[in-house]
């Protein structure tokens, strides 16, 4: 966890603003720990139906491994729909929405964001910096504006009431983050370690956070294992699909699948930038212990650390009701955010970096029948870029270009003062 920062760790104590910007249930949680560990913060909120919120978030933990804490409250300062109601003059952004509505939100907020800003999000995937770099431009360093996200989210959590309470579920042992500038690292980390009251480490950069085995692989491979078969309309009896994160075998070895890609990615970085750090873009059983270490009681197989970790057991697949049962839900984020911003992230810097990538390609496909969009032609290259997060989107098509916010400015050499002749007095 870092020790040091330049900015007056205490201001989060006394009165500094913060916006979060988003609805769902990261939004609620938020505001909740946030305001129940630092009461003197100003919390506003940007969603798209203010009149739904109360004065404060309550959230209860008595589920999950914060139980020992009790309820969580967080006042709210002020709700609005507008940007400009409750952007201007906050010093820390915060996106809790899904990556999909990232772009949405960071164009919404650009405009209103002041000076020595800090703008993040509570969950990284999706190339985040590079969709921010490209939003706010030249801003970033006109203004000194910084940006920060988190490789996972602090919780799984779900709303009870919106706008009133929520239920945390899994809270994470620690958090991870990453800055850019990378310099700025040690001093967002402090930050959120004292918003979320989570110990947060710092990571070196944002290739860390865009290609961490999580969301991105887990979901697309858990439903092709399940529902493989299905025809996208036949429905199944309540209690006949399983357990999200109880996984079988089949699902586990398509999720090792996916990250294994992963580490073939983070290879063909570090080959051509050897001053990258990627160390702590780990395979995904060893993140999950790392992130779920006291909550998982089997830590033998990745089988085992999905199926007995605690923070995930009551969570299950997105589904929806039809007549004779229910489906899955082809409008969940499971489709509209591990596809477009999760796997096809990953296609373009295999493509970029020379990596083959055929179970990624495989299962965007996959998906995509379901989807009524084609991210991948008839031979295999990405398509309909404009509704994915390819950073292809942004412009970004060189390794140069994928790798630009995650390299570190070179540390000035110290100079020393040459060493002079002795001279004689006469």
């Amino acid at each position: 966890v870092s020790t040091q920062s330049t900015w007056d760790i205490k201001l989060i104590m006394e009165g500094i603003q913060v916006t979060v910007c988003g609805g769902g249930n990261l939004a609620h949680a938020s505001v909740a720990c946030i305001g129940h560990h630092n009461p003197g913060t100003k919390i506003n909120v940007l969603s798209r139906r203010p009149k739904l919120w109360g004065k404060c978030i309550t959230a209860y933990t008595d589920k999950s491994s914060w139980k020992h804490k009790g309820l969580l409250q967080g006042k709210i300062n002020k709700v609005s729909s507008s940007p400009a109601d409750v952007v201007l003059g906050s010093k820390i952004i915060i996106i809790a929405g899904p990556s999909h509505i990232h772009g949405d939100l960071l164009r919404a907020v650009a405009p209103y964001v002041g000076e020595n800003t800090w703008v993040g999000t509570v969950y990284g995937q999706g190339a985040f910096d590079l969709q921010a770099r490209s939003i706010f431009g030249e801003s970033l360093s006109k203004k000194n504006i910084s940006i920060f996200a988190l490789t996972n989210v602090p919780f799984i959590c779900k709303i009870i009431e919106y706008g009133k309470s929520i239920n945390i579920i899994g809270p994470k042992d620690h958090l991870y983050c990453a800055s850019y500038p990378p310099e700025k690292v040690d001093e967002i980390s402090n930050i959120v370690s004292l918003l979320y009251y989570i110990p947060t480490i710092t990571i070196p950069n944002f290739l860390c956070i865009t290609l961490t085995p999580s969301n991105q692989i887990i979901h697309p491979g858990r439903v092709i294992a399940i529902f493989k078969d299905w025809d996208g309309k036949s429905p199944f009896a309540p209690g006949e699909i399983p357990r999200l994160y109880d996984l079988d075998q089949e699902s586990a070895d398509e999720i090792q699948l996916l990250d294994d890609e992963i580490q073939a990615i983070k290879k063909a970085i570090v080959k051509n930038y050897p001053e990258i750090d990627l160390s702590q873009l780990m395979p995904i059983k060893e993140r999950i212990i790392k992130q779920y270490s006291t909550q998982i009681s089997d830590k033998s197989t990745l089988k085992t650390v999905f199926s007995t970790n605690k923070g995930y057991d009551i969570l299950v697949f997105p589904t929806k009701p039809v007549p004779g049962g229910v489906i899955l839900n082809l409008e969940s984020r499971f489709f509209w955010e591990d596809i477009p911003y999760g796997l096809c992230i990953l296609k373009h810097f295999g493509d970029v970096f020379g990596v083959p990538m055929p179970n990624t390609e495989r299962i965007i496909k996959w998906h995509q029948r379901f989807m009524g969009v084609n991210f991948l032609d008839d031979y295999n290259n990405l398509a309909n870029v404009h509704l994915t997060g390819a950073p292809l989107k942004y412009g970004y098509t060189t390794k140069e270009d994928l790798v630009a916010t995650s390299l570190r400015k070179p540390t000035p050499k110290l100079q020393t003062e040459p060493k002079l002749q002795q001279q004689h007095q006469c």
